[in-house]
């Protein structure tokens, strides 16, 4: 589906302060992968190869993850874009980034680097990038637009900016079984790993806040993205949406 109409669309801010956000992801870095591959029976892995073949980069291009995590996604752009490449992975919380930076050691992957840093202020000049990834992270960040605005900020013009997010099915099959995985499989799973504020209840409620697939394409537009479009990945309950980033005078 594409999306081209300059709707805008307002997202309230996470009920925890973004502090209270980093910290809970740092408490479960090392349970975070194993958890991920639980909740979706692994299809995750496939889901972020999709993602990283959605960027339409090749070798030697420089790549930007965002919201990397414990670089799952960041892996497999930089074997996209070859030791010729770049890619920098961005996140908030330090335990994660140094998950990601033992896998990162372990494939040789020297031309990925991980840093430290804030979604909403980058440290990039314009234009950095060729192509830009946020892969179940944007739904985190504060504020939505400012968020996709810094990513179309930093990469060329004609490149892309590629989301990949979990989303609420409305109805059918899909719905009733979000309704049961999210909303009661997932926290009790969560409290296994994260006592304090169980993380994973989290999860489902920023998973109710965020706009569906639709209006997250509209906010994507406004962000400076055209030609945005989205596909929806097992059975719905994730969607997968690329934008370019406009040409100047566009």
């Amino acid at each position: 589906m594409t999306s081209n109409l300059p709707v805008r669309y307002g997202v309230e801010e996470g009920t925890l302060p973004p502090e209270r956000v980093q910290a809970m992801f740092d408490r479960i870095a090392r349970p975070y992968d194993v958890m991920n591959r639980v909740m979706t029976a692994g299809l995750d892995v496939r889901w972020r190869r999709l993602a990283a073949e959605a960027t339409e980069v090749g070798a030697g291009a420089s790549v930007l993850d965002c919201c990397c995590g414990t670089a799952d996604l960041t892996v497999e752009l930089a074997k996209r874009v070859g030791p010729s490449g770049e890619v920098i992975g961005l996140d908030f919380a330090e335990r994660m980034l140094d998950r990601g930076r033992i896998k990162l050691a372990k494939r040789d992957l020297d031309h990925a680097t991980l840093i430290h840093g804030d979604a909403l202020d980058l440290p990039f000049e314009d234009d950095r990038f060729a192509a830009a990834t946020v892969a179940f992270g944007i739904r985190n960040v504060a504020d939505l637009g400012r968020g996709f605005r810094e990513l179309v900020r930093v990469v060329r013009p004609g490149g892309k900016v590629v989301c990949l997010e979990i989303t609420t099915p409305e109805s059918g099959p899909a719905a009733a079984f979000h309704r049961l995985w999210f909303g009661r499989l997932v926290p009790g799973f969560g409290r296994l790993v994260d006592k304090q504020d169980s993380a994973y209840v989290y999860l489902p409620a920023s998973v109710k806040r965020f706009p569906g697939p639709t209006r997250l394409a509209e906010v994507m537009y406004e962000a400076g993205l055209e030609d945005v479009r989205y596909r929806a990945l097992g059975g719905g309950i994730v969607a997968l949406h690329v934008g370019t980033v406009r040409r100047q005078g566009e």
